[in-house]
């Protein structure tokens, strides 16, 4: 799931400002979840930032994706290098986006600032903790989130993500060895080339993973994957009866624990930090990443794919769910085509609303374009059941066609195609694929000349992670994907992570990322 620029909007993307305009660059970036058996769980971001020119007052935030965010305003603060604390004033300017200035009009002149910003949510109830099976038929809990991304980070030293797990390790078992020797976390291999990985004994003597990134650059995608013995969590009695974390006293309640169990652990690390420029400090290896010693996962699932095997028959549409295009993104291709085709006519953008002009033969649009129309035909708007059929559909299919083949080998095929299809105005973006998707469809005569912005209306769609995520994850839906986890998990596993990254991880990831100083 980015930050405002333009996290989060999370994952591919319109042109997003990333240009040094404010005041502050960021420094580091530590991003810890205290995750509960039931999926509900706190997150605190620590930012630091440092003073370039004039003031720095504060910076927005956004790109969270699904998940829902009750900010936790009076556990939020920031400490500037001298060590001076400020309250933070949150204020939401617009949905999922918030103003995060330092209280009562203050500013910092130079130095470091550095922001504590906490809020509640539910990971399980967002579909990006779910309950999964491995091929061979255990039982597991599937964690896959990112953080948000961040713009002014281009100098930005680090980006670590620390994940407090509800499981209790037993009085003297050593972290490491524990998982090691129980193989209680199992990764994508994706994640352990991308990330340094570390096991410890966190707060109350819980789990908690660490994925570090040194150097990560400008608006870096800190996504983990990584899975879990299901019998930590309870996420089936949760997930049927919660829609939401109730009221903020409730929310309070539920995470006092929580936040002083993070905020007692940024404290030391970021004052560690700040120590650590000064003068040497008995115990600072405990907190300093370079001297950890870091011991990727085993990775033990198995795979079905056949190396070098390319599915060749994707149509244009699937290439672009297999290409990681965000699902909002690709309705929004299919809208500005019709419309462009005069089939529909936008009458609002929010609440997204259209009209059929002119009936298209239906026969000429692929399966996909027809039920998109279908969906509008009736009564003018996207309802979120129709847009799930639509993705469903287009899982189940690349599911049959692509289940056992190489996932790197094919979408470097579609890769190389969509540049191959565009290259009369090629631009590098995801505009080649539309230009091959438009200009090419045997049905359209209206052609594409970059004269438009065929995404223009990713942010009005209605999708809402809960439905798309969970369609991915819901038990029922396992029978239809079966091959997925319990053929060959690694195989669709991935080209589903892959071909439907979009949908699942990144439905409202394209077009927003923290920062922007102020």
């Amino acid at each position: 799931m980015r930050f405002v620029a333009s996290l989060f909007c999370l994952l591919l993307v319109p042109s997003i400002n990333t240009g040094q305009s404010g005041p502050g660059e960021i420094r580091f970036v530590e991003t810890s979840v205290d995750l509960r058996a039931d999926g509900s769980a706190v997150v605190l971001y620590a930012v630091q930032w440092a003073v370039l020119r004039g003031e720095m007052h504060g910076f927005y935030f956004e790109g969270n994706d699904q998940l829902s965010v009750s900010m936790l305003d009076q556990n939020s603060y920031a400490i500037d290098a001298a060590g001076r604390r400020y309250d933070l004033s949150i204020s939401q300017v617009s949905r999922g986006r918030w103003d995060i200035v330092l209280a009562r009009g203050q500013g910092v002149s130079s130095g470091t600032v550095t922001f504590f910003i906490a809020f509640a949510t539910n990971f399980a109830t967002a579909g990006y903790v779910a309950p999964t099976t491995s091929p061979d038929g255990r039982q597991l809990t599937v964690f896959n989130w990112s953080p948000v991304q961040w713009n002014e980070a281009r100098n930005q030293d680090h980006y670590t993500l620390n994940v407090l797990l509800p499981h209790v390790l037993a009085p003297g078992s050593d972290a490491r060895s524990y998982v090691e020797e129980q193989q209680a976390v199992l990764t994508e291999r994706w994640v352990n080339d991308k990330f340094r990985i570390d096991y410890q004994r966190g707060e109350a003597d819980r789990l908690r993973l660490v994925f570090h990134r040194d150097r990560p650059g400008n608006e870096y995608d800190m996504r983990a994957q990584f899975y879990l013995p299901a019998e930590w969590f309870s996420l089936a009695e949760s997930a049927a009866g919660t829609s939401g974390l109730g009221s903020p006293l409730k929310v309070n309640l539920m995470f006092a624990g929580g936040i002083v169990v993070l905020l007692g652990f940024f404290f030391l690390v970021v004052t560690g930090k700040h120590r650590s420029m000064v003068a040497a400090h008995r115990g600072l290896d405990d907190i300093r990443w370079d001297t950890l010693d870091w011991t990727p996962p085993k990775l033990v699932l198995s795979s079905f794919r056949q190396p070098g095997k390319v599915c060749k028959d994707l149509s244009a549409l699937e290439a672009a769910f297999y290409l990681g295009l965000p699902f909002k993104r690709i309705l929004s291709a299919m809208l500005d085509s019709m419309v462009m085709e005069g089939f529909l006519a936008v009458l609002s953008r929010d609440p997204l609303r259209v009209r059929v002009v002119n009936q298209p033969d239906k026969k000429r649009l692929d399966q996909y374009e027809r039920l998109f129309f279908e969906s509008v035909e009736d009564d003018r708007r996207l309802s979120q059941a129709e847009l799930e059929s639509l993705m469903n559909l287009a899982v189940e299919n690349i599911r049959k066609k692509a289940w056992d083949c190489d996932v790197a080998a094919t979408k470097a095929y579609y890769q190389d195609l969509v540049a191959d299809k565009a290259k009369e105005q090629p631009r590098g973006t995801d505009s080649d694929w539309y230009w091959w998707y438009h200009n090419h469809h045997p049905y359209y005569t209206h052609r594409y000349y970059h004269d438009r912005d065929p995404f223009s209306h990713e942010t009005d769609i209605p999708a809402t992670s809960d439905h798309l995520v969970s369609g991915f994850v819901d038990t029922d839906l396992m029978t239809a994907i079966n091959v997925c986890h319990d053929a060959c998990h690694s195989a669709c596993h991935s080209a589903c992570h892959s071909a439907c990254h979009s949908a699942c991880h990144s439905a409202c990831h394209s077009a927003c990322v923290s920062g922007s100083s102020h």
